[in-house]
C-alpha cells in the first residue's frame, strides 16, 4: 500500500509555514508530510526530519538529495533537545509530530506490526532497541501484561488476554504474529471477533507501545518542542488512539495553564470525509495545533 500523510492539507495551513523559517518534521516516515513543507520553503528555509527507522534514511536520500536545506537526522523525537543542540538551530518556526506509524513499517512482513502477516514478533521502530514484542509476551508475568494492555489500550479483556499468552507459553514459545493472534481469539468472547475493529488491534497497539516505550517519548518529544520553539511558532500534533489523545490534552492544558502556550483551535481537527474513504487509516485521527507565546 503506497503511504498517504493525514491531514497533508491542514498540517501545511496550521504550521503556518514561514518561507525562511525552520522547521522539525519529528516522524519523517517516508516523508509525506516533509514534502509538503520543503515546497513551501525558500532556499533559505530550513526542515530537519526525524526518524528512529534507518529505513526512513533510504527513502530521505532518495527522495529529497536535491533539497540542500533538508537535513536527516535518525533520532527518536525524544531526543529533540539533543539534535537542535547538536545542530545547533537557534529558532525553530514549527514542530510536526504524525504519531501513526508508516506503511513502511506496518506493511513490511519481517517487522511485526501487523495482524495481517504472519511475522517474528518484533515490533521494533528501531533495530538498536533491545526490547522486542517477543520478549514481552514470552518473558513477563502475568500481572505486568495485564498493566500493558489496560494502560495502552484500554483492553476489556486485558486479563483473560494476559492468563491465555502465559498458559500458552507454558507448553511452547510464541513466535510469530498469528500464533499471538490465535491466543487472543481462545481467549476473547465470540461476539468481540465480530465487531469492525480487529479483536487482536488493542493487544497489538499495546505491544507496540510498550516495545518502543512510545508514551514517555511522545510526553517528553512534546514538552521539549514546547520548551524549544520560539515566540509565535507553531506545533502540530497528529495522534491516532485515545491513549494518545488524552495524554497530549493533558500535556497541552498544563501549557496553557503555565502560560507556555495557546490553543490555535479549541478542539480537535479531525480528517473530512473524503479524506477517510481514501485513506482509511486516517479515520482515527486528531490534530492538535498551538503556539508558542
Amino acid at each position: 500500500m503506497t503511504h498517504i500523510p493525514v491531514m497533508p492539507v491542514e498540517t501545511i495551513k496550521y504550521l503556518d509555514i514561514k518561507k525562511n523559517g525552520t522547521y522539525i518534521d519529528c516522524t519523517f516516515g517516508v516523508g509525506g508530510h516533509s514534502i509538503g513543507i520543503i515546497e513551501n520553503l525558500s532556499p533559505k528555509g530550513k526542515l530537519f526530519a526525524l526518524d528512529w527507522d534507518s529505513d526512513s534514511e533510504k527513502l530521505f536520500t532518495e527522495n529529497f538529495s536535491s533539497y540542500k536545506n533538508a537535513k536527516f537526522v535518525c533520532s527518536n523525537f525524544a531526543e529533540l533537545s539533543t539534535v537542535v543542540r547538536e545542530n545547533n538551530i537557534k529558532k525553530i518556526d514549527g514542530v510536526l509530530f504524525d504519531l501513526g506509524f508508516s506503511s513502511l513499517q506496518i506493511d513490511n512482513y519481517n517487522r511485526g506490526f501487523s495482524f495481517n502477516f504472519d511475522a517474528p514478533l518484533d515490533m521494533r521502530y528501531s533495530v538498536s532497541n533491545p526490547l522486542t514484542a517477543d520478549k514481552i509476551v514470552n518473558s513477563y508475568d502475568e500481572k505486568k501484561l495485564i498493566k500493558i494492555f489496560l494502560d495502552n489500550a484500554d483492553e476489556r479483556f486485558a486479563q483473560k488476554i494476559a492468563k491465555a499468552i502465559v498458559g500458552y507459553r507454558m507448553q511452547k514459545k510464541i513466535s510469530k504474529t498469528l500464533e499471538l493472534v490465535e491466543i487472543i481469539r481462545y481467549a476473547t468472547p465470540y461476539w468481540y471477533h465480530k465487531r469492525r475493529i480487529h479483536f487482536a488491534t488493542k493487544t497489538f497497539q499495546a505491544l507496540r507501545i510498550a516495545v518502543n516505550n512510545e508514551l514517555e517519548n511522545i510526553e517528553k518529544g512534546v514538552v521539549s518542542a514546547i520548551n524549544l520553539a520560539s515566540f509565535g511558532s507553531r506545533i502540530v500534533v497528529i495522534s491516532f488512539h485515545s491513549i494518545e489523545h488524552r495524554l497530549l490534552k493533558n500535556i497541552f492544558k498544563e501549557a496553557v495553564k503555565n502560560n507556555s502556550i495557546k490553543l490555535v483551535e479549541k478542539k480537535p481537527i479531525f480528517p473530512l470525509a473524503f479524506e477517510i474513504a481514501k485513506n482509511p487509516r486516517s479515520r482515527s485521527a486528531q490534530m492538535r495545533v498551538v503556539e508558542k507565546i
